[in-house]
């Protein structure tokens, strides 16, 4: 099994992102590798999701109105990537 930390912070891999990820976004890919577990589909599984009180800035909604948002780290496992 291999283990990946989503918004953990910047990777060679973030480009000129943050590197951060928003809790919303994560329960939703939380809740999504688990539907599609439950449907024998091969996906990752979500082994933890902590949120923080870091907070960062993002276009919800894609209107251009940034807001502030919860930061969040998800640990997720795979048997390979």
């Amino acid at each position: 099994w291999e283990l990946q930390l989503k918004g953990a912070g910047p990777t060679p891999f973030s480009r000129a992102a943050d590197g951060r990820k928003v809790l919303r976004s994560s329960i939703r890919e939380l809740l999504a590798s688990e539907a599609m577990h439950a449907l024998r589909l091969p996906t990752t599984r979500a082994a933890a999701l902590v949120s923080s009180d870091a907070r960062v800035s993002r276009d919800a909604g894609n209107n251009g109105q940034l807001r502030e948002e919860r930061c969040a780290v998800l640990a997720r496992v795979a048997r390979s990537f």
